[in-house]
């Protein structure tokens, strides 16, 4: 039966009935594998490499969450990430869960596979209001501005046989794919079924974030993917109708491999400037304000690029004045920048906001 975007669509079981092949992308897999390999070799030689995860996190989740009109920027976020729930505007609440969400998840393929439970686990973090499980009712992608239907996903009560056959491709060996490809079908397939009311394309995007790391292609979940789909948004769903109208698979999986050589090599690019910048910083901090210096002192403005005297009090374990006194002393020595917003004092890493924003 012809495609119709108003029924509910007969979405096919994985794996895909087109031939799909390795050979098919030969020279993206080679440049996709070099570059990840690269990424992780970097990673693994910084001296601290999960005091960079927070923030290269937050970016993802601000571009993530701006593919579904979610707008603030990183610096917003980062500043309210300091302020309790309820003085934070929504959008800047939606993007720190989503922070949120990706490191429960990547936690928690220490103990879970990419499965049912890992998904509602992340769907939860996400939305804690809205998270009653897989939908009962049927939904529909539609035009916000026309209210003409995109798309109609298959109906709800399928959605539990489609998610077992998506957890069991997605963790099933097959020697004949390579695993980045597997992840790209494996994404299609999950924002083809649409298992929630809300929050799918989030989700998926997190999900294939956290495949390539439960296949060993990533150490961290560090790749900015959202970046790339930001970019070349009109692309990204032009390619995704394109395989459930006409079947046309290669396109959009050499889309999205085009998408992880090159946000891997910028952000590879991105970490090697943040560690000079690390570098750079404590020599300065240890030659000019000796009487204060730590490595720990330092690397806390790098894991909150945004802090105040109580979260580096938390972090170095300190009371508030001898954090106040720390952060006073880095302003004047202008390493920090300080800005009063409202009650709360905060000290600014101006080079590494940058950083974070090109």
């Amino acid at each position: 039966m012809a495609f119709r975007p108003d029924q509910p669509f007969d979405l096919p079981p994985l794996p895909p009935k087109s031939e799909i092949k390795n050979e098919f992308f030969v020279a993206d897999l080679l440049k996709a594998r070099t570059e990840l390999g690269e990424l992780n070799g970097y990673s693994h030689s910084l001296p601290n490499p999960l005091l960079l995860l927070s923030p290269t996190v937050l970016r993802e989740s601000v571009a993530s969450s701006n593919i579904e009109n979610i707008n603030t920027t990183i610096e917003q976020a980062l500043q309210m990430q300091l302020f309790p729930e309820t003085e934070r505007r929504q959008p800047d609440k939606e993007v720190l869960r989503y922070h949120d969400a990706v490191m429960w998840g990547f936690k928690s393929l220490k103990n879970l596979p990419v499965s049912t439970r890992l998904i509602l686990g992340i769907h939860k973090q996400l939305l804690p209001e809205n998270s009653p499980g897989y939908r009962k009712t049927q939904n529909r992608i539609a035009n916000s501005a026309t209210g003409e239907t995109f798309y109609t996903p298959p109906p709800a009560q399928t959605i539990p046989g489609h998610m077992t056959n998506w957890e069991k491709y997605v963790n099933q060996e097959n020697e004949a794919l390579d695993p980045i490809i597997q992840t790209a079908i494996a994404h299609y397939q999950f924002e083809a079924i649409h298992p929630f009311a809300d929050g799918n394309g989030r989700v998926g995007r997190i999900l294939m974030v956290l495949g390539l790391v439960s296949r060993g292609l990533l150490n961290l979940p560090i790749l900015y993917i959202s970046g790339y789909i930001n970019k070349h948004r009109s692309d990204y769903y032009r390619l995704i109708r394109e395989v459930t109208v006409k079947d046309r698979w290669r396109e959009f999986i050499a889309y999205l491999l085009k998408g992880v050589v090159l946000q891997a090599k910028e952000t590879k690019q991105t970490l090697l400037e943040i560690s000079r910048l690390l570098d750079e910083s404590k020599t300065r901090v240890r030659d000019k304000h000796k009487k204060i210096y730590s490595a720990d002192l330092v690397q806390a403005f790098f894991a909150y690029p945004i802090i105040t005297p109580v979260s580096l009090g938390r972090e170095l374990g300190v009371n508030y004045r001898t954090a106040s006194r720390y952060l006073t002393e880095l302003a004047k020595g202008k390493v920090l920048d300080e800005r009063f917003v409202g009650k709360y004092h905060l000290f600014i890493n101006t080079p590494l906001l940058h950083l974070l924003k090109r």
